[in-house]
């Protein structure tokens, strides 16, 4: 019994060991099954993780490849949209392919189909743009089978630059004396300065955002500290949406230490900038830490700035190019172009529609205008007995004749089909000549034109040789000379900018008189006749106006080019570029500038890049002469300035190519006395002008008067690579001001190099008789009315020189663009005036033509009560002016990952 015991308890303790070993073989497998599933399980985890970030890599790349396609188109197809998901286009990773790689874009005809409304989202939200709405769908797939699936939806916006109240490329500046009121949304690419010496505060009603610094500290001009120099009043931002209209409901002024720096641009940051900006303003006010984005032209890069937009083309540039999209030039109806060579023409030497501003070849006998057949253009002649004034010019002999025009003319229309037909014959042959009288009040025109009343282009007045607006009495000593038959019975249309010639705000006066003129500031101006336009596109006078295409861009562009003396550049290879050509223009050292030899004293240009500094705090130099940006110090175009005014015979001063050499321009005032040409009293006014000194002066531009489309919609827009001058109301009369019941105004707009606005009362003759002191009673303006946005070009700042303190020179604005408040220019004595003005703001570029530094209040202008508004007109973008640049902007409107099944 006892082994049987034994047996059994053995069998039970092997039993034991049996089902002990199962289970430890059971938790071995399942050890070793559970390691492998995790192992499978962490495997697969990765895999998804590799292909969601693959995903997410090829969304990425869609997203800039797409933004690069519209670098260089501006309006790609949907077959170009879609090429960029081509596999060579797909990002290249390892072990990672893309089954779906596509872009989603609503089409009709293979045109992708934009609507208007406002932007969903991001820092822009809210303004009215053109939408593209697109899909974008990327399905990453790993070599194990593993996908993940993406879709973004995203808006390509075309935003219209004059739906901004005030828009700036680079720093932006506000620093009014008297209060100002500007509505509209406001931004800029660059710093903004906000400041003000007003007690009703400097009032902003909209969004602003600035790309780089909001500065509360100190002015532009890097030295002059806001609180300082009195400019801390109140500037007034709003906490919500219309938070400072009417009773200001949610208005605040931010504070001089609530700006995002310290102090200037270089100094630290302020570590509560945030807060005021997301918090306490509720993001009405960004700069680039708290979400402002910048806008760019969408041809813009490296070697393309927005100053092309008023450029002729690039030699051999193709015409496909973005940069040629772009250029108002390819987009005008009407072209205007002046040059020396007809070999610059489109056409070339051997058109018959450029025509030479000399009576040579066809009009050798003056050109057949009706009424007044033949004119002849404007020539001198070496006669005292006729004009003592006069210089003959080198290589015309002895009691010879020359013209006083110069160069050659063209003028074309675009047809519907977009061929441009020559018309310059057509336009001379309606006139190009006026006579004397403007009127000081409407109703009545503008400029009265008794020789040519159908005139649109006009070059030459006739002769009041001392300059009384009378053509009849003694005083002319026109020996026997009259008449609008007579070649040398008409002067060329000159006035004097007191900003191009004089360089401080100091009136010269050196010979006790107030009767010169630097060269620099005598301009050259054709007029054109707004009205005689208008008509002729209608059908009114001449012939082929109505064959004008309207539709492609709602209205009429009107492009301006003069470049008669105007000289190649050495530093772009050669060629015309549109620009000056000088920019030795600032030389700190001299407070007077003037100065150097000469019996009238001209400055003498220093020769120096001025002026070294940091100016916009990004850690660079900046040499704020060089307004083109091409790191060079251009003083090429001073070579033929002066030819028509200066003989060497005037004494050993012979260096006319001076800009700041300083010639007699004052008109007399009696009969003229003697012979002797070195006492001679009238040269500016006279003569031919030589050099890169020309512009446009629009005319008969009142309330009505601007072209339309046939169907009364559209508007009308003058782009010009030179200065521009508004003279008298502009889309608007002194009877209604802005309010327009019968809606005859445009919606205008004017992009330029430089624009100047006159009062209806400005008299060219009378920017010679005190040419450096405005407030002698002879450039005195009258309350004038301007309905037009602007896009122009300013100076740069520049630091403000410590050693200039007190006196006429109005130290503390010295280094200045003007800001804001002076962003139009101004060239008459406006106190007690106003200055009444609706419309957009917008600053691209630096002026390289009309590069005349910024300077107040003795010698250019004095300010007006200035009545500025936004017009929000151009909130409705039917209501555009023709040709309104457009930034591009790629708004995200978020993306998520698809985890159903296809």
């Amino acid at each position: 019994m006892i082994g049987t015991a034994r047996s059994a308890s053995r069998g039970f303790a092997l039993l034991a060991a049996l089902l002990l070993l199962l289970l430890l073989s059971a938790i071995v497998v399942g050890v070793v099954y559970m390691v492998g599933t995790e192992s499978r399980l962490g495997g697969t985890d990765r895999e998804n993780t590799l292909a969601y970030y693959g995903a997410e890599a090829g969304m990425e790349k869609m997203m800039a490849d797409l933004s690069d396609l519209y670098t260089v188109q501006q309006a790609p197809t949907v077959a170009a949209i879609q090429a960029l998901g081509v596999p060579g286009l797909q990002p290249v990773l390892p072990g990672v392919t893309y089954p779906e790689y596509t872009f989603t874009v609503p089409n009709v005809g293979g045109v992708p189909t934009a609507e208007v409304r406002n932007i969903s989202s991001g820092p822009n939200e809210g303004l009215v743009a053109s939408i593209i709405p697109m899909t974008l769908t990327v399905t990453a797939q790993r070599v194990g089978g593993e996908e993940v699936k993406m879709t973004r939806s995203i808006e390509v916006a075309l935003i219209p630059v004059f739906q901004f109240g005030i828009f700036s490329e680079t720093d932006l500046s506000y620093f009014p004396g008297p209060g100002f009121d500007f509505a509209g949304r406001v931004h800029t690419n660059g710093n903004l300065f906000l400041a003000t010496s007003a007690a009703t505060g400097l009032v902003f009603h909209s969004k602003i955002t600035a790309v780089r610094e909001v500065i509360r500290q100190n002015l532009a001009n890097i030295t002059v500290d806001t609180v300082a120099s009195g400019r801390d009043d109140p500037v007034l931002v709003p906490t919500a949406p219309n938070g400072c209209d009417g009773a200001q409901p949610a208005c605040r002024d931010l504070q001089e230490n609530e700006g995002s720096k310290v102090g200037g641009v270089t100094s630290a940051d302020n570590l509560n900038w945030p807060t005021i900006s997301t918090t306490t303003y509720n993001g009405m006010i960004l700069d680039g830490s708290t979400g402002a984005k910048p806008l760019n032209l969408p041809f813009v890069a490296p070697g393309l700035r927005p100053i092309e937009l008023i450029r002729r083309p690039l030699p051999g540039e193709a015409p496909t190019s973005l940069v040629a999209q772009s250029r108002l030039y390819n987009q005008a109806q009407i072209r205007v172009l002046l040059s020396d060579s007809p070999a610059d023409l489109p056409g070339g030497a051997g058109d018959p529609e450029n025509v030479e501003l000399a009576n040579t070849g066809a009009y050798a006998a003056g050109v057949p205008v009706p009424g007044a057949n033949p004119t002849y253009f404007a020539e001198g002649i070496d006669s005292v007995a006729i004009d003592r004034d006069w210089v003959r010019p080198a290589g015309v002999a002895v009691g010879g004749s020359w013209p006083l025009l110069g160069g050659y003319l063209r003028v074309e229309l675009r047809r519907a089909d977009g061929t441009y037909l020559g018309v310059t014959r057509e336009w001379l042959e309606l006139g190009f000549a006026r006579g004397l009288g403007i009127p000081k009040t409407e109703p009545a025109p503008l400029v009265t034109n008794t020789v040519h009343p159908n005139a649109i282009l006009i070059l030459q007045i006739l002769a009041d040789r001392n300059g009384d607006n009378d053509l009849g009495d003694a005083g002319e000593n026109a020996g026997g000379i009259t008449g609008a038959a007579n070649r040398n019975n008409w002067y060329p249309l000159n006035l004097y900018d007191t900003r191009e010639g004089e360089w401080r705000d100091v009136p010269f006066n050196s010979d006790g008189t107030d009767a010169t003129c630097a060269l620099g500031g005598i301009i050259n101006a054709p007029m054109l006749d707004v009205n005689n336009l208008r008509r002729w596109l209608t059908g009114a006078i001449g012939v082929n106006g109505p064959q004008t295409e309207s539709i492609s861009q709602n209205g009429y562009i009107l492009y301006f080019s003069d470049r008669r003396g105007m000289l190649p550049s050495p530093a772009a290879g050669g060629i015309l570029t549109g620009e000056y050509g000088f920019e030795d223009i600032i030389d700190p050292n001299n407070a007077n500038g003037y100065g150097g030899a000469g019996p009238l004293n001209p400055i003498n240009p220093n020769g120096i890049l001025d002026a070294p500094a940091d100016m916009n705090g990004d850690g660079t130099i900046d040499r704020v002469e060089d307004v083109n940006e091409n790191g060079v110090l251009d003083t090429f175009g001073r070579a033929n300035l002066g030819d028509g005014f200066i003989a060497a015979a005037q004494g050993a001063d012979t260096a006319f190519d001076n800009p700041s050499r300083r010639i007699a321009c004052k008109i007399l005032t009696g009969p003229p006395v003697g012979s002797n040409l070195a006492a001679v009293d009238d040269l500016a006014r006279k003569n031919r002008v030589s050099g890169a000194r020309h512009g446009l002066m629009l005319v008969n531009g009142s309330l009505g008067n601007l072209p339309r489309r046939p169907d009364g919609t559209g508007g009308f827009t003058v782009a010009s690579e030179n200065p521009v001058y508004v003279h008298g109301n502009y889309n608007a009369n002194t009877a209604s001001g802005f309010t327009d019941a019968g809606n005859l105004h445009a919606a205008a707009a004017i992009i330029a190099d430089a624009v100047s606005f006159l009062s209806y009362q400005w008299d060219p003759r009378n920017t010679f008789r005190n040419p450096t002191r405005v407030g002698q009673g002879t450039r005195n303006a009258i309350t004038s009315f301007y309905r037009v946005a602007v896009a122009e070009g300013k100076n740069r700042n520049w630091p403000h020189p410590d050693a200039w303190t007190g006196g006429p020179l109005n130290a503390q604005d010295y280094g200045l663009d003007g800001g804001t408040h002076n962003f139009l220019r101004y060239l008459e004595r406006w106190s007690g005036q106003t200055f009444n003005y609706r419309g957009s703001l917008v600053s691209f570029y630096y002026s390289e033509y009309g590069n005349g530094i910024y300077k107040c209040c003795n010698t250019v202008y004095s300010p007006p009560t200035r009545a500025y508004a936004f017009d929000t007109e151009f909130l409705d973008p039917a209501k555009l002016p023709p040709g309104t640049p457009k930034f591009r902007d790629l708004v995200n409107l978020g993306f998520q990952q698809v985890f159903t099944p296809n």
